[in-house]
C-alpha cells in the first residue's frame, strides 16, 4: 500500500487515538507509523479473544500485565507501541485506556498506545473531547489528489504539484490527473487496483465491495435496528444529493419524517460516511454554523458517488467539472480536499456561507479560515465579475481577499463589487483545492506591494 502524506507527522510524543471510515486505511497507516518501534503489540477487538482481555474485573496495570502475558511480548515502556484497533467495539477498552491515562496510573513501563476506530460512540468522543487531558483524536479520510498523484507513480507530475506557484506548463497534465481522481475517488483499495492495471472496467466489484463494509458498519453503531436499517436505505439514496443542501422530511423520498431521517443522517456521520455541513451567516471569526439552516451533505469519497449516482460516463467526459451537473461534484471534491489537507491536530468542520432574504439568496461554496479572516471560496467558471454570491459576502467582509476555483489557469484579478468595493480574486485551478492556504500566503503578500 502507498505510504500516506500524514505518516510523516505523526508523532511520537502523545499517544493518539486515529478515526475514519472503514476502508480509508487506518491499520496500513498505524504499521507504517509502527516501523519506528522496536515492539508492537496489536489488539485486534473485533475479535472475541482480544476484547475479553479487558472485560475482566481487573486494574489497569494488572490488565496491561495480561496483555504482554497473552500476546507473548514484553512491554518495553515507550518503545512498545499497543494498538488498540477498532477500539469502539469494546467499551471495556475505552475506559481501561482512560483509566491507564491517569496520572497516578502512569509508570515508566507504560507502552505508546494508538487506538483506531471506524465509529464514533458516546464513550469515544468522551475520551477525545472532554476532561483536562482528552486523548488526541486524528482523522484519516480518503487520499488526496497529492497522495493520488504519488500513487499514479508520475514523478514530474507530482514535483510541479507541489510548487507554489504551480508552473503553467504543467496544468494540462494536472487538470487531467484531476478530473481522473474525481472520477475513481480516494479509496485506498480502488485506487490501488488502478494504479496498478489502468482500467475503470476492473473496479465496479471494489465500489460494490467498499459500499458493504460501509452498510456493515453501520451495524456496529449502538442503536435500534429499526432505525439502522433506515440508516442504509439514506445512504444508497444519499449518493445523487452529495455536496447539496437537503432537508431531512421526506428526504430521497423516503416516507419518513425530519426525526427519524435526521437520527439518521447522525448514525452515518458516527460510521464516518458523511458529514452535515451546516452554514454560517457572518463573514466574520469565529465562524458559528446555524444549525436552523438546511445543512448540505459531504459524503466521504467522490468516487463512490459518481459510480453510486450511475454518472462515471459523463463525469469520463468532461473538460470543466463546475458546468457538470451545477458544480456538485466540484464542490463534493473540492470538500474533500479542503478536509483530507487540514492540520492532522484539528477536524475543524467544512463551513460554507448563504445570505436569505426574501427577495434573493445568496451561497458561497466554502470558507477557509487564514490569518484572522475568513476567506470565501466560490467553485465555479465564469467571468469575476458575475460571481454574484461572491460579491456580496466581500461587500460584508472586512478584508478585501476572495478565491475562485475552476479548471482555468492560475490569475489574479482586481475586482469590483456592485456596490464599489474592490477586493482582490485568486484564481486557481481547482486541483490546488487543497493548497489554497499555501497560495493564499503569497498572493496576499503579492497584492499588498
Amino acid at each position: 500500500m502507498f505510504p500516506r502524506l500524514l505518516s510523516d507527522r505523526l508523532s511520537r510524543q502523545r499517544d493518539f487515538c486515529l478515526l475514519g471510515v472503514t476502508g480509508v486505511g487506518k491499520t496500513t497507516l498505524v504499521k507504517q507509523f509502527g516501523a519506528r518501534f522496536s515492539n508492537v503489540i496489536h489488539l485486534d477487538l473485533e475479535t472475541a479473544t482480544d476484547r475479553s482481555i479487558f472485560q475482566q474485573h481487573a486494574g489497569p496495570d494488572e490488565i496491561l500485565r495480561a496483555v504482554s502475558f497473552i500476546k507473548g511480548k514484553e512491554i518495553r515502556g515507550k518503545g512498545t507501541l499497543l494498538v488498540l484497533d477498532e477500539i469502539a467495539r469494546c467499551r471495556e477498552t475505552i475506559l481501561w485506556l482512560n483509566d491507564i491515562r491517569k496520572p497516578q496510573s502512569k509508570k515508566g513501563q507504560s507502552p505508546f498506545i494508538v487506538a483506531v476506530s471506524s465509529i464514533l460512540t458516546p464513550e469515544l468522543i468522551q475520551l477525545t473531547r472532554e476532561g483536562d487531558d482528552p486523548l488526541p483524536a486524528i482523522s484519516l479520510y480518503p487520499f488526496s489528489f497529492e497522495e493520488f498523484l504519488s500513487a499514479m507513480d508520475d514523478q514530474s507530475a507530482l514535483e510541479a504539484f507541489r510548487e507554489v506557484p504551480v508552473p503553467v506548463y504543467a496544468h494540462e497534465k494536472l487538470l487531467h490527473f484531476f478530473h481522473l481522481y474525481a472520477l475513481i475517488g480516494g479509496m485506498p483499495e480502488i485506487v490501488s487496483e488502478y494504479s496498478k492495471y489502468r482500467h475503470l472496467s476492473g473496479l465496479k466489484k471494489l465500489y460494490e465491495k467498499t459500499e458493504e463494509a460501509f452498510l456493515q458498519s453501520i451495524g456496529e453503531i449502538d442503536s435500534g435496528k429499526k432505525k439502522k436499517d433506515l440508516a442504509r436505505e439514506i445512504l444508497q439514496n444519499t449518493y445523487p444529493f452529495a455536496a447539496t443542501r437537503i432537508r431531512f422530511n421526506h428526504f430521497g423520498n423516503i416516507d419518513r419524517g425530519s426525526r427519524d431521517v435526521g437520527q439518521a443522517f447522525r448514525i452515518l456521520e458516527q460510521a464516518f460516511l458523511l458529514q452535515l455541513v451546516y452554514p454560517v451567516t457572518s463573514p466574520l471569526l469565529p465562524l458559528k454554523p446555524d444549525k436552523s439552516r438546511f445543512p448540505r451533505v459531504q459524503v466521504a469519497d467522490c468516487g463512490m458517488v459518481n459510480y453510486f449516482s450511475g454518472i462515471q460516463k459523463p463525469m469520463f467526459q468532461s473538460q470543466d467539472m463546475n458546468v457538470l451537473f451545477k458544480g456538485q461534484i466540484a464542490r463534493q471534491v473540492v470538500g474533500q480536499e479542503i478536509l483530507g489537507t487540514e492540520k492532522m491536530d484539528k477536524t475543524p468542520p467544512l463551513n460554507f456561507w448563504i445570505r436569505e432574504k426574501v427577495q434573493s439568496t445568496a451561497e458561497v461554496d466554502f470558507l477557509v479560515k487564514y490569518e484572522d479572516m475568513a476567506i470565501p471560496v466560490e467553485v465555479k467558471s465564469g467571468e469575476p465579475g458575475r460571481l454574484r454570491s461572491l460579491h456580496q459576502f466581500v461587500d460584508l467582509a472586512p478584508h478585501p481577499f476572495a478565491i475562485q476555483l475552476h479548471a482555468s489557469k492560475l490569475g489574479i484579478h482586481q475586482v469590483q463589487t456592485i456596490k464599489g468595493k474592490k477586493f482582490y480574486l485568486l484564481s486557481l485551478p481547482y486541483f490546488l483545492a487543497g493548497k489554497i492556504r499555501e497560495h493564499l500566503g503569497g498572493f496576499k503578500r503579492l497584492v499588498e506591494g
